[in-house]
């Protein structure tokens, strides 16, 4: 039978005993790569420990892994028929996958790869690795389609193949060398490694998630929403008779889902790939008792609070300059809601139109004893080097193409309705709205209509 070694550098001794836990009894041949600095005792026969003899300080290398693994290969006499696979020390593989590949002969075999349910909170930018799936084809033997946890090689092309120790794209590299020099290549596209399974936060199952919009101009939804850069289950409804009754709909949907949050999106929003990650782990941070949230809203003094952009002005809002997010929201812009389905929420449809349920939200979560947040959506900034000429860019992850021109005046039935809020919570600590400008003590406006 093929034997399975996995060559791995190891530089995290605080995950020891998650790795001999988690590969003990797979019948796999571990070799962990360590310097001499770094050199502990694994004490169990399928672990082969290798130590280089010197300390991991005088390794320059761009890559100290690549660097650990080729001084593996040179001092080792490989199997021919065996697979080798290289691994890091977080790493790991779904049941049944090393037997998956054993039923092969092909001299290479390429398996998938998951990587997390979400990005860990605080990681750095080089490795704020993306959650996406990479999966086993002949198309994806590329750099950024291929990881090297992926690739189990027989011994006799193991050995003659050293990886670079100057690229972050070594494995992607190996992979396109692969593809060019060797035929015999066995693509195993359901059977999946588990990328940086150790790593805390990133397998920490995510808030799962379904969003929902209404529409009149399917036209609007395919050129603006359609066009984000995340990926998830969207259900719309088209002309419906109120906004509530519109949404409460959509959240009957959404239930069935069984998500854990639904986001009410108007269709003329669009989204950056680094929004949702970023959304899922803000609203995983609010107190159990939250109902619903928005990314841009009024705080309890009046002011506009959140970040965003919005498609009609130059300017991006972000009001990080004053508030500490979250933030407790009086009302929300009503371009977008996120709902916790836990509380049962559903809109009075007693609110007709389709303005002020973004300020009805909050008043009857407040009627329930929650609480309602303004969330950080994401903003980042390329900054100015007057130096060389570049331009500062601001980029904001979530942005509203919106063409109601600033010239909107509040209609009769916006004074109506508004009315109606104003009668229906006579207790409400405060009823405001995005659309209003409202001095800070005046808590009730007192309009014509109210």
């Amino acid at each position: 039978m093929k034997e399975i070694h996995l060559v791995m550098p190891f530089s995290r001794p605080e995950n020891k005993g998650k790795i001999m836990d988690a590969y003990r009894g797979l019948n796999v041949i571990l070799h962990p790569i360590m310097f001499a600095d770094e050199t502990i005792e694994f004490g169990e026969p399928w672990i082969r420990p290798y130590v280089i003899d010197e300390p991991s300080k005088l390794c320059t290398v761009l890559m100290p892994g690549t660097y650990k693994r080729n001084r593996w290969i040179e001092a080792h006499e490989l199997e021919p028929e065996d697979y080798y696979l290289t691994v890091d020390d977080d790493d790991f593989y779904e049941p049944g996958a090393f037997e998956e590949v054993r039923k092969e002969d092909a001299d290479i075999v390429i398996i998938s790869m998951k990587r997390g349910f979400q990005i860990p909170e605080g990681a750095s930018p080089e490795r704020a690795y993306p959650t996406s799936t990479l999966v086993a084809g002949p198309e994806n033997m590329r750099i950024g389609r291929i990881s090297a946890q992926q690739m189990f090689v027989k011994g006799k092309l193991f050995k003659t193949h050293p990886h670079n120790e100057e690229s972050h794209c070594w494995d992607g590299e190996l992979a396109e060398h692969y593809q060019a020099s060797h035929k015999n290549t066995v693509f195993l596209s359901q059977v999946y490694a588990l990328f940086n399974y150790f790593e805390p936060g990133r397998w920490t199952p995510g808030l799962k998630v379904s969003f929902g919009v209404m529409t009149n101009l399917p036209s609007r939804l395919s050129m603006s929403l359609q066009q984000s850069e995340i990926v998830g289950d969207l259900h719309y409804v088209s002309n419906p008779k109120s906004a509530t009754k519109g949404l409460n709909k959509l959240l009957d949907r959404i239930a069935v889902d069984g998500s854990d949050v639904a986001i009410l999106t108007h269709h003329d929003m669009s989204f950056r790939k680094p929004w949702l990650p970023k959304i899922k782990n803000e609203l995983a941070a609010l107190p159990p008792d939250w109902v619903v949230a928005g990314i841009i809203g009024k705080d309890m003094e009046g002011r506009i609070c959140g970040k965003m952009s919005d498609s009609r002005i130059p300017v991006l809002f972000n009001t990080s300059d004053i508030h500490e997010f979250p933030v407790k929201a009086c009302c929300f812009d009503e371009c977008l809601i996120f709902v916790n389905m836990k509380s049962g929420f559903r809109f009075d449809e007693a609110l007709d139109g389709f303005d002020l349920y973004g300020t009805l939200c909050v008043l009857q979560t407040w009627e329930m004893g929650g609480s309602a947040w303004i969330i950080d959506s994401g903003a980042y900034s390329i900054m100015a080097d007057t130096e060389h000429g570049n331009m500062q860019v601001d980029v904001a992850l979530a942005t509203h193409h919106c063409t109601r021109p600033f010239t909107w005046f509040p209609d009769n039935k916006f004074q109506k309705n508004f009315k109606w809020l104003y009668d229906r919570f006579t207790t409400a600590e405060r009823l405001d709205t995005t659309v209003l400008g409202l001095p800070p003590e005046d808590k009730r406006f007192e309009t014509s209509a109210a």
